[in-house]
């Protein structure tokens, strides 16, 4: 038994404990050993590996989820709207106009001893296939110039150069100085060849390449009216696409146009575009001179009616002035019938006085 410290001091005595309790220490001594050999038993038969996942079934058909991006095909249209942006590049228009012809001047290589090849990436740079989606490759390109223009266009032998074909330029019937031909009404040789466009797809007309494709599939063009030259773009709703063929002669423009192709295509002549833009601009003008005028006239009257002189006050500051105008006008009528009343005092003072003197 415990016993405090300041009992023991004052002569308290621990009892001590019996020999009897020995074998029941040894005892609690060989349990707790015991304890501790089960516990490593336990451990031993425990396995520590996780259990083997039962196959569950999962349905397919509920998992749906696909790819976050999707990748657009490409299609047979495809290539061939490719394959009319590459045949743009290298037209005679092409050759002949400043800027494309310093254009290709510029990337002219020679391969193999052969002059006027362009590399395959300067034909991806250029505005015409730049602006095709999805993005055009080397690969897309080169399919396109194997399967439809392998007549106009000629692959380097290692396939990374392309040019126009020598047999086919200068068209026969494209003189080398076009730019500087005009005909008797002064009209210039590719205007009389230019048309305009509004195709039926908004923002059609920022991509040459598909305009050029849609009016060679479906604008039923006159074979002599080909190739197209060049797709110039105004808008994205609107562009001037230059042909090969005289569009001026007025009987077999109007045979073309009754045939309404391309279907929902607004088509002209670039000579009567130009004439009905010169039409709008006058009336336009004309309006705006109209009412500049009406303009004019109404200042004017408003002038007259206040005075040329006056200074322009606020309407409350007039309305301020009339009101003192007022208010004076009546303190002066006021004053005078006072006066009045005055005198009619005097003059009967005098009359019942009259010989009186007033001072």
């Amino acid at each position: 038994m415990f016993v405090p410290r300041a009992l023991r001091l004052k002569g308290v005595k621990e009892s001590q404990k019996s020999k009897k309790e020995q074998p029941a220490q040894v005892a609690a001594q060989g349990a707790e050993i015991s304890s501790e050999d089960a516990l490593v038993t336990a451990m031993q038969q425990t396995s520590t590996t996780s259990p083997a996942t039962l196959n569950e079934q999962v349905d397919p058909k509920s998992v749906t989820r696909g790819p976050r991006f999707t990748t657009t095909p490409i299609t047979p249209e495809y290539i061939a709207q490719l394959t009319a942006g590459i045949e743009l590049i290298f037209t005679d228009y092409a050759h002949q106009n400043l800027a494309s012809a310093k254009w290709l001047r510029e990337r002219y290589r020679t391969v193999n001893g052969e002059e006027k090849f362009i590399h395959l990436t300067a034909i991806l740079e250029h505005a015409n296939i730049a602006s095709l989606k999805p993005e055009a490759t080397q690969v897309l390109v080169r399919k396109a110039i194997q399967q439809h223009a392998s007549s106009k266009l000629q692959l380097s032998e290692n396939g990374f150069y392309v040019r126009r074909r020598s047999s086919t330029y200068p068209l026969s019937f494209i003189p080398q100085n076009s730019f500087s031909v005009v005909d008797d009404n002064g009209l210039g040789f590719w205007d009389q060849r230019t048309i305009y466009v509004e195709p039926h797809v908004r923002h059609f007309c920022k991509t040459p390449a598909k305009v050029a494709h849609w009016l060679q599939e479906h604008g039923q063009i006159k074979q002599k009216w080909l190739p197209i030259q060049a797709v110039q773009t105004l808008y994205n709703s609107c562009g001037f696409v230059v042909l090969s063929g005289n569009v001026m002669h007025e009987d077999v423009w109007k045979k073309w146009r009754s045939a309404e192709k391309p279907v929902d295509w607004k088509v002209m002549t670039k000579v009567e575009h130009t004439k009905r833009t010169n039409e709008y601009l006058e009336l336009l003008d004309k309006s705006r001179r109209d009412l500049k005028r009406k303009h004019n006239v109404t200042t004017v009257t408003e002038e007259a009616g206040t005075g040329a002189d006056a200074p322009k006050v606020p309407s409350a500051t007039k309305h301020k002035k009339r009101k003192r105008a007022k208010s004076k006008v009546n303190d002066d009528l006021q004053e005078q019938e006072d006066a009045d009343m005055g005198d009619d005092t005097v003059s009967e003072g005098v009359r019942e006085h009259p010989g009186k003197r007033t001072a």
